[in-house]
């Protein structure tokens, strides 16, 4: 074998190295070697040794390693970023929007800027005011001055928070409301995942 075919190969590997590190980020649960072989449609040797690239990379330089979990494989923080981090994660937790506030934030989101009153016809409710008082709060939402109404009731939009939280570059990039509503109701309520043990 002559060093092209050696470099040929060795780029190969890098990546489904890294083709595997996607599909590990991206995963809810650990993935198996016969997963892997599915996904990417190559044999076990390929995968075997793609991991061991992605662990040897991981390894030098990353908070993250390739654990074994459970017959599989998943992407978890290594022991000593732990501690940096648990109070992010559980930070991240309170984040979490039940379905009354996430149709809310979809309505305030589409419909923006829109009032109080307005949700709370849409939705078919008495009042929402608790519902924006915690997208306040998590700041998802915001003041957008007075509608030139009787009344004149107060207005919402959306934040640079929101964009954030859901992965939008910018509020025209939002998918139908039926998608918003099927995608992200999905992702509120699925749980983190799992966290490494604590230390002993």
């Amino acid at each position: 074998m002559n060093m092209n075919s050696l470099l040929v190969q060795d780029s190969q590997l890098n990546e489904f190295a890294c083709r595997c590190e996607a599909l590990l980020f991206a995963s809810e649960e650990p993935l198996s070697i016969e997963r892997f072989q599915e996904l990417l449609e190559t044999d076990n040797e390929t995968i075997q040794a793609a991991l061991e690239r992605l662990k040897s990379r991981l390894a030098e330089g990353s908070a993250l390693c390739v654990a074994h979990v459970a017959g599989g494989y998943r992407l978890e923080t290594k022991p000593e970023y732990l501690r940096d981090i648990r109070g992010f994660v559980q930070a991240q937790k309170k984040s979490k929007l039940s379905m009354a506030a996430l149709e809310t934030l979809a309505l305030i989101a589409y419909k923006q800027p829109i009032t109080a009153v307005e949700i709370a016809e849409m939705r078919m409710v008495s009042s929402v005011g608790p519902l924006i008082k915690n997208l306040l709060e998590k700041k998802f939402i915001k003041m957008a001055g007075r509608k030139q109404v009787v009344g004149r009731p107060m207005m919402y939009r959306t934040t640079k928070e929101f964009l954030v939280h859901f992965g939008l570059n910018h509020i025209n990039d939002l998918p139908s409301l039926e998608e918003f509503a099927k995608t992200y109701a999905a992702q509120e309520e699925a749980d983190l995942p799992a966290m490494e043990s604590e230390e002993a």
